[in-house]
């Protein structure tokens, strides 16, 4: 088999929409990815025929990485000589460590466990169709450099208790500036609820995807993840989605809240992680 894996370039994106013909979730993600890092993104061609495509998110120390090969075309070693590519790349760039999620599967587990991916934990893919919310009068007001520390204190140790309690390893994460500078960036996407002059709970949005919402450890059951989790989903309607996505790991209790306001589990993913140092 003639296969070539090449680097990805703008005018292989319509070949790869029409490749991903059979998970409309997997194309729009593959797609975004490519849009935002194609410096990263791979294609494999194999007579003339473009069956795969893969792609990784950031040259750091840590990604994320995520691969798709025709369905016609698997178990012939395309998968493996492209996940083998991939890897080089980011070994060679300096990445040290990988994650990959993936819908929950038998063939897709085995493939990557064969590979020298471990499990690292369980993510349910939620979605809002429904109107408006109704939100409490409370003060919710956009994000500025001047509340980082507080807000970076909220997810930090909301996301340590939350990882904790489903049993993951955790450390709180410490402020950076580069941090800082990425919550600058993307000040008009974060939004906090004040109380009585505190901040108390954030919430940052991309696209219409509720990226993270945290509520104060000292500050929670007291309905604020609700109300600033009916402003985001208002917010993001009002931007014209007519859809509104977020993740919760496998159990998160604020899956309960989710669930309340009318959000529905669509898709189960295992996320899995290997090191390449």
């Amino acid at each position: 088999m003639n296969l070539c894996i090449k680097e990805y370039k703008y005018e292989y994106k319509d070949e790869v929409n029409k490749l991903i013909s059979d998970d409309d979730f997997v194309r729009n993600d593959v797609i975004n990815c490519l849009n935002r890092w194609p410096q990263y993104g791979s294609i494999v061609i194999v007579a003339s025929e473009v069956v795969g495509v893969g792609i990784f998110t950031e040259a750091s120390k840590k990604t994320s990485m995520t691969f798709y090969v025709k369905p016609a075309k698997r178990k012939k070693g395309i998968g493996t000589a492209l996940l083998k590519h991939l890897e080089d790349t980011m070994r060679n760039v300096g990445v040290e460590e990988i994650v990959c999620d993936f819908r929950v599967s038998d063939v897709e587990k085995t493939f990557l466990y064969k590979n020298g991916y471990n499990y690292w934990f369980t993510s349910n893919f939620m979605t809002y169709n429904g109107s408006k919310l109704a939100v409490d009068n409370d003060e919710i007001i956009n994000y500025e450099d001047k509340y980082y520390h507080e807000c970076q204190k909220i997810f930090s140790e909301s996301f340590h208790k939350m990882r904790l309690s489903v049993g993951l390893d955790s450390t709180l994460s410490l402020p950076s500036e580069e941090e800082r500078n990425q919550y600058k960036e993307n000040a008009e996407n974060i939004f906090l609820l004040r109380k009585n002059d505190e901040i108390v709970a954030a919430v940052r949005l991309e696209a219409n995807e509720i990226d993270s919402l945290a509520v104060g450890v000292e500050h929670q059951h007291k309905g604020y993840g609700k109300a600033l989790l009916s402003y985001a989903v208002n917010r993001l309607l009002d931007k014209g989605y007519t859809t509104v996505a977020l993740w919760v790991v496998e159990g998160n209790s604020a899956r309960f809240l989710y669930e309340k306001v009318g959000f529905i589990k669509e898709r189960e993913h295992e996320f899995v992680v290997k090191g390449i140092k």
